[in-house]
Order: structure tokens, then sequence, then C-alpha cells
């Protein structure tokens, strides 16, 4: 009988010290992801989508939908968090239409906190990030191809907040 004890609590310890081991080993390939692109979206007093968006290098994609998104995506998500596994070349290929586009050159911040009731913008592109808000470039065709790929998108909602 205390054989047996002795043996199940092995095999039940190298049950644990095995699943223990993958999540490890999970945590630390997302801990090793980089943004690809990333696109946040903040609220303004009017109908501004608001939203965001990481895409990682591991092809892993997480979507925050706030209010107001539909017609930036083209189609209704529900509010809540998504996620969705992607193919990273078409994010690689957006990237290098930033960088053909100059996003290498610009400033972090583009802001003037004295200016209400503008939402921000705040992108990234393979680990440059660039807050828009205010005097900054327009960047308008750059969201607009981003939330058109977010739209065409397989996006599952999270459990949480499926509905």
């Amino acid at each position: 009988m205390t054989r047996g004890l002795v043996l199940s609590a092995l095999v039940l310890g190298g049950c644990v010290a095995i699943s223990c081991g993958s999540t490890q080993d999970t945590t630390a390939n997302l801990a090793s992801a980089e943004v690809v692109v990333g696109l946040e979206r903040t609220p303004c007093y009017g109908r501004c989508p608001v939203y965001s968006l990481r895409v990682l290098s591991d092809g892993h994609a997480t979507l925050d939908v706030g209010r107001f998104c539909d017609e930036a995506f083209g189609r209704s998500l529900a509010q809540g968090e998504h996620t969705a596994h992607v193919d990273v070349g078409v994010w690689n290929m957006v990237a290098e239409e930033a960088r053909a586009m100059g996003f290498d050159t610009l400033a972090q911040r583009y802001d003037d906190p004295r200016v209400m009731d503008l939402p921000s913008a705040t992108i990234t592109i393979q680990g440059q990030t660039v807050m828009n808000r205010y005097g900054g470039p327009n960047l308008n065709d750059l969201y607009t191809r981003i939330e058109r790929l977010v739209g065409r998108m397989d996006w599952q909602a999270t459990p949480e907040d499926a509905r």
C-alpha cells in the first residue's frame, strides 16, 4: 500500500513538473515575440473608433475592441478582447510599406496637450512607436490599411468577453 502511494506521488509530481515546464516554455515564447504591428486609437467626444491591436512576430494577435469600430473594420465585432492567429508575412508587408513611407524617420510623439477633443493614434512598427495626436504626419492611409486587414481576420472573442 505504501509503495502504491509513493508511486502515485511520483507520477503526480512528474505530471505537475512537466505541466509547469511547458507553461514556462509557452510564457518564454510569448515574452520573446515582438510586436510587428500595433495600433491603438483613443476616444474623442464624437464617434471615433476606439481599439487596441497587437500583432506579434509569432503570429498571435490581440484586439481589444471599444466603441465605434464597425466602420473602421468594415464589419461588426463585439466589444471586448479578441484573439487570432495571423499570417505574419502580411503584417511584415505592412511594416515594409510603413518604412517606405518614412516611418523610421518620425519623432516619437506629435501632440499639444492644450488642444482638446482629438483622438490619438499610437502606432508601433517593428519596435518603433509613434504617438500621433496633433501636428504630426498624415498616417491615415496606413491606419486604414491596418484596419481593413483587421476586418478580414478571423477573430475569436475571449471566453470572458464572449456574448
